[in-house]
C-alpha cells in the first residue's frame, strides 16, 4: 500500500480516535476513479493506520484499522462476524429488525447493513466493498439462515437500490419490532427500507404513558411507518398518525392492519398545517410525539435548523393536554442533546408550560455510538411530563 501523509489537523483527529479525512485535507487531490487502500502517516512519517480511499465519496479517506492491515476477504468477513456477534447479545427475541453493521462504529467504514426479517439491505458508501459483495452476502446468509433462509438482499450505491438476491416481489419483507409486525420495502422504503433506530424509544414512550395513567388520544407526528403510533395504541383509545407522504400513510395502514390494530388513524397532511388547524380548533392530545426528519445534515445549516425545531416544538407542545406526555426527537447530527434541551427550555418559557424531564434517550446499541466519533451518536429522544405554570 502507498503511504498518504496527513497534515497536522487531520492526523491529530485520527490520533484522537476519529476515522475520517476530508477532501480539503488531502494533497494531492484524489481523482473520481481512485478506489484503493493506503497507509496513513503523520507529518513525521509515523503510522496512523490503514484506510480506504474512494475519490468519489463525500468522505474519501476512512480508517479501517490502526495497524498496517490488508483489506481482503479474510479480514473483511472476520470484522463482519464480530459485528454480527455483537448484535446477538443485544437484540431480544421480539425483534428481527435491527442494524447489523454501522459503518465506522464497527470499523467497517462506509458499510451499513440492516436486517428486516428474512430481508437485508446493504448500503455501500465506499466502492472498496464491491469486489467482496459475494463474501459479505455469504456471511449474512449464514447469520439469517439460522432461523429461516435469507429471501432478499438489496444493495444501495450512489443513492440507487437494486436487488442482489431475490425477485422484485421479494423486496417487501416482514420484520418484527418489539413483537409488532412491520413491512419494509427494500427498494422503495425510507432509509434502507424502514427506520429502525427508534425501536427502544417506541417502548419507552408507551411505558411512560402507561406509568402516568394516561388515556384518551395520542398524536404521532412524522409517523413514517407508524412505529410510535402502533406502540401507543396499546395505551390510548385513539392514536392519530400524521405524515405528508402518501406512501407513509399506506405503510401506517398496512402495519396497523397486520397487527389487528383498529384505533390508529392515518392522516395525510403537512405537519405544520395540521398543527395550525389543531391550534385554531383548540384540540388537545394526552400524548404528542414529534419525530421529524433531519432539519440539518451539515453544521452550516444549524442556525436554520434551530429555528425550525423551535417552531415545530412550540406548535407541538401547544397540542398537549394538561398533565400530558410530550416526546421530542431529533436525528440531526449537528443538533446536540444540549442544543435540543436549550430549544425546549425556550419553548417551555414561551408557552408557559412546565416541562419535567422524565428521560433522555438515544439510539439503540445496535446503532453503536462511539465516543470518539461524535457523528455516530445522532439520535435524541427526550420524554417530558407537561403541566401548566402555577
Amino acid at each position: 500500500m502507498r503511504r498518504l501523509k496527513l497534515a497536522r489537523k487531520a492526523s491529530q483527529r485520527i490520533e484522537h480516535g476519529h476515522v475520517w479525512v476530508y477532501k480539503t485535507e488531502i494533497v494531492p487531490e484524489l481523482n473520481a476513479d481512485t478506489c484503493e487502500t493506503a497507509l496513513l502517516v503523520d507529518e513525521r512519517g509515523r503510522l496512523l493506520g490503514s484506510a480506504l480511499l474512494d475519490g468519489g465519496s463525500a468522505i474519501p479517506v476512512r480508517l479501517y484499522s490502526r495497524r498496517e492491515q490488508a483489506f481482503d476477504a479474510q479480514w473483511l468477513t472476520g470484522r463482519l462476524k464480530v459485528a454480527l456477534e455483537w448484535r446477538k447479545r443485544l437484540i431480544g427475541n421480539g425483534s428481527t429488525g435491527y442494524r447489523m453493521v454501522f459503518s465506522e462504529s464497527d470499523f467497517l467504514p462506509g458499510l451499513v447493513i440492516d436486517r428486516f426479517g428474512d430481508g437485508v439491505a446493504i448500503q455501500l458508501g465506499m466502492r472498496n466493498y464491491k469486489p467482496f459483495i459475494h463474501e459479505i452476502v455469504d456471511v449474512l446468509k449464514a447469520e439469517v439462515g439460522e432461523v429461516s433462509p435469507l429471501k432478499s438482499v438489496a444493495i444501495e450505491e450512489d443513492n440507487e437500490r437494486s436487488l442482489f438476491v431475490g425477485e422484485k416481489i421479494d423486496s417487501k419483507v416482514i420484520y418484527r419490532l418489539n413483537s409488532f409486525e412491520f413491512e419494509a420495502d427494500l427498494l422503495e422504503g425510507p432509509k434502507t427500507g424502514a427506520f429502525l433506530d427508534q425501536r427502544e424509544n417506541y417502548v419507552a414512550a408507551a411505558s411512560w404513558a402507561e406509568r402516568l395513567g394516561l388515556e384518551g388520544r395520542a398524536l404521532d407526528l412524522y409517523s413514517s411507518s407508524g412505529g410510535f403510533a402502533l406502540h401507543l395504541s396499546k395505551v390510548f383509545d385513539q392514536v392519530d398518525a400524521v405524515d405528508s407522504s402518501e406512501a407513509a400513510i399506506g405503510r401506517i395502514k398496512t402495519n396497523a392492519d397486520r397487527n389487528g390494530i383498529g384505533n390508529v388513524r392515518a392522516i395525510e397532511a403537512d405537519v405544520k398545517q395540521f398543527l395550525k388547524g389543531l391550534a385554531q380548533a383548540k384540540r388537545r392530545y394526552e400524548c404528542v410525539v414529534v419525530d421529524p426528519p433531519a432539519f440539518a445534515k451539515q453544521m452550516r445549516q444549524k442556525e436554520e435548523a434551530t429555528r425550525a425545531y423551535h417552531d415545530l416544538n412550540l406548535r407541538s407542545l401547544g397540542a398537549v393536554a394538561p398533565s400530558g406526555l410530550f416526546v421530542s426527537c431529533s436525528c440531526s447530527r449537528s443538533i446536540s442533546e444540549e442544543d435540543l434541551i436549550a430549544i425546549l427550555r425556550e419553548v417551555s418559557q414561551e408557552s408557559r408550560k412546565v416541562l419535567t424531564l422524565l428521560e433522555k434517550r438515544s439510539q439503540p446499541a445496535d446503532h453503536r455510538a462511539v465516543l470518539t466519533i461524535p457523528e455516530s451518536n445522532y439520535l435524541k429522544c427526550l420524554i417530558f411530563s407537561v403541566s401548566s405554570s402555577v
